[in-house]
């Protein structure tokens, strides 16, 4: 029990007590039975407390928030409220921005594709060790599987005092999602503190919310506390965001989360003693984005062109004029225009330039030369003839006599080209064909 504060009348035996039992109101013996307190011995780490006796020098506490100041003239009052078993006030340090410690190599920017249904994985983690001298560490990484990736060299931080919990939680300001699955595709925080506390792992977002822009994410605080601080935790622990996305069908599945805008952020708080002055943010620099993006998608059934077979590209020429001229499938890039059909049920109506969306490569076993087209057996052509118009895969092609066609067998890389209206023009023996540019083509 700590000395009464002012306005309550003080012994020098009682602050003997609190010096030699951290007690002022015990019945100490060693002092009761000595042959004398002095006021100067109470008062100054330089002089004995008791005059001659066992109790000898008991050096004041600094960490008190009341310290007599051990210069004469010594006075009683100078003890109210001094409490010699005090503890240092726990303190994180200030640094020279607000109260950011800022995870200089966090930034949070990873990107992972999958094909043929496998899951992606896109994040980044932090790890911290706390030390019992103060100094604690911080290190991070991006990965791409949940186990993938290296850690980079954060920083340094340092606390002075014990405190008597820390809790940590994620915060996202403004975050803009992009969310185009089920409820297998998510944004998510872990938290591992190790020891004998629980993991956590909280979902931020999932596909099922749908996409969204400007969006606020605090999460409650979860416990921490490491072992060296009195609590159950590890002395080193780790805190994660994850997108993670998993493809079941064509065209596939994506997760992302990204920041764009200056005051937009994604931060690791830690907060000491449950106060909300004492809190610690490790996040990326202040103009740093972050972009966390995992895809997952399924080549579709059909789709492929060969490579070597020609479309019409727009470019812009040397005399800034939009020109076009005739390129490889297999040298098409996404964000570029190829001539396409303007209707598919108007002849008369003028071609478009249609935008290329996809552009992928994947091996096929296989594929037909029909009259100079080079097209896997189940991609759609356009076909007219007296009946109508319609979308006919190769394979499906009943009047073989007026079409010729041949297969060519072995392994080989066909491309498939999205473009927005859903077809595009393949150019063969001078003749423009339009085929397939969308997994589902309509005529509409």
């Amino acid at each position: 029990m700590a000395v009464p504060n002012s306005g309550n009348p003080l012994s020098m035996f009682g602050i003997g007590n609190e010096k030699n039992q951290d007690d002022y109101t015990s019945d100490d013996s060693e002092i009761s039975g000595d042959s004398g307190i002095s006021l100067r011995g109470l008062s100054s780490n330089s002089h004995s407390d008791t005059i001659g006796g066992v109790v000898g020098n008991i050096n004041l506490n600094a960490n008190s928030s009341s310290v007599p100041n051990q210069t004469a003239p010594y006075a009683m009052s100078e003890f109210y409220g001094y409490d010699h078993d005090a503890v240092a006030a726990f303190s994180w340090p200030t640094p020279s921005i607000g109260n950011f410690v800022y995870a200089g190599t966090a930034n949070y920017t990873s990107t992972k594709t999958n094909s043929s249904g496998n899951s992606a994985y896109a994040g980044s983690e932090i790890q911290i060790t706390f030390n019992s001298n103060g100094n604690h560490f911080h290190k991070v990484k991006d990965y791409t599987s949940t186990s993938s990736g290296s850690y980079n060299p954060g920083g340094s931080f340092s606390s002075s005092g014990t405190p008597t919990i820390l809790e940590a939680r994620w915060i996202i300001v403004d975050g803009d999602f992009t969310m185009e699955g089920g409820s297998g595709d998510k944004i998510q925080v872990g938290y591992v503190p190790g020891g004998s506390i629980s993991s956590n792992y909280v979902n931020v977002r999932t596909g099922s919310n749908g996409n969204a822009t400007d969006t606020d994410f605090t999460d409650s605080y979860r416990t921490i506390t490491p072992a060296l601080f009195g609590g159950s935790g590890s002395n080193v622990q780790t805190f994660s965001i994850q997108a993670t996305a998993q493809s079941t069908d064509y065209p596939g599945d994506q997760a992302k989360i990204a920041t764009s805008a200056s005051g937009d952020y994604v931060g690791l708080e830690i907060r000491a003693n449950q106060d909300n002055n004492k809190t610690l943010i490790f996040r990326p620099n202040i103009s740093t984005n972050v972009n966390i993006n995992a895809e997952s998608y399924e080549t579709p059934g059909f789709t492929c062109i060969m490579p070597d077979m020609m479309v019409n590209k727009r470019y812009i020429n040397e005399d800034n004029i939009a020109d076009s001229i005739e390129t490889r499938i297999g040298d098409i890039q996404v964000g570029d225009y190829i001539l396409a059909q303007g209707d598919l049920n108007d002849p008369s109506v003028e071609s478009q330039w249609a935008e290329v969306t996809e552009a992928r490569t994947h091996t096929r076993e296989g594929y037909w030369n029909v009259e100079g087209l080079h097209i896997t057996n189940d991609h759609p052509i356009w076909l007219t003839n007296e009946s109508g118009n319609a979308w006919v895969k190769v394979e499906d092609i009943n009047n073989p006599g007026s079409i010729t066609r041949n297969y060519i067998a072995g392994t080989v890389d066909p491309v498939y080209l999205g473009t927005t209206p859903g077809h595009y023009y393949v150019y063969a023996n001078n003749k423009k064909i339009t085929v397939s540019g969308d997994y589902a083509p309509t005529t509409e």
